[in-house]
């Protein structure tokens, strides 16, 4: 059965702008998954999980060829900036593990696993059993408490602070019914999260779930979910919702919100209204 108990809309909308295909068969974003607002917010960063490659948007979706570039890995799953703009940090499911690289070089300058991190143990067993598909998903910097912020998909979901160095686990919460990580029309077990994007603002995380189509506000203070809202919106007298939504990025001082869809690789333009 699904969550019944659970609203549709609590507290915020989203009134959809407008939306910008990314598909690029020449240089590989095929398959955008993560989003990252750039230091100047002028720009977006993604990746897409089947190109050993990082790159750069303008914030209406054109490709900045000549800012993106290469990378040893692929198989990522998310990107972040780190708060003096130097740095981007993206994640590879397989194998749970965070990579750093300097931007001005575009070379890797630090590579971690969680599993090598002190005080993995405290996180273990909810890597056991879940499937290399079930591993981390979405990361964020918290400027509040300079720490990395990892999320992993699901069964369980789960959100793991990490120090800056990437060499310590620091603290952990399940994401789940509990906590009000819920949709009406999604079983709870079933329940699964693509992306987080903090918002130094609002001192909360964005969270979004392309299965459940639906963004969430979570506190980690309180551990809970304040408001969330479903991922759609109105198209020639038609209602639609995000297939597939991997990538979020919020700027705060203009209120946007920006979605990238694996499946359909568009870009996605909210306004947040609360």
């Amino acid at each position: 059965m699904t969550d019944s108990t659970c609203l549709d809309e609590q507290g915020f909308s989203l009134s959809y702008l407008n939306h910008f295909k990314l598909g690029n068969a020449g240089e590989g974003l095929y398959e955008p998954s993560g989003l990252a607002l750039s230091h100047g917010k002028n720009a977006l960063w993604t990746i897409s999980d089947d190109t050993k490659k990082i790159f750069k948007l303008s914030l209406d979706g054109n490709l900045k060829k000549k800012k993106s570039f290469e990378i040893p890995d692929k198989g990522l799953e998310g990107i972040t900036l780190d708060p003096s703009g130097e740095f981007l940090l993206t994640i590879k499911e397989d194998d749970n593990e965070i990579i750093k690289i300097r931007i001005a070089t575009r070379r890797v300058t630090d590579r971690q696993r969680l599993a090598d991190m002190a005080d993995y143990d405290t996180i273990a067993r909810y890597f056991i059993g879940g499937g290399t598909n079930k591993g981390l998903e979405g990361i964020t910097w918290n400027r509040e408490t300079d720490t990395i912020f990892v999320m992993k998909e699901g069964k369980p979901g789960l959100l793991v602070e990490v120090s800056a160095d990437l060499q310590t686990i620091r603290n952990h919460r399940l994401l789940n019914a509990e906590n009000g990580f819920c949709d009406p029309e999604v079983k709870a077990e079933d329940l699964d999260f693509s992306d987080i994007y903090y918002d130094l603002s609002r001192d909360r995380f964005w969270i979004i779930s392309d299965q459940a189509r639906r963004l969430f506000l979570y506190d980690w203070k309180t551990n809970r979910v304040l408001q969330s809202a479903r991922l759609g919106y109105g198209n020639k007298g038609e209602y639609r919702e995000i297939e597939k939504a991997e990538g979020v990025a919020i700027d705060p001082d203009t209120n946007r919100l920006y979605v990238v869809s694996d499946e359909e690789a568009r870009l996605y333009v909210f306004d947040i209204r609360t």
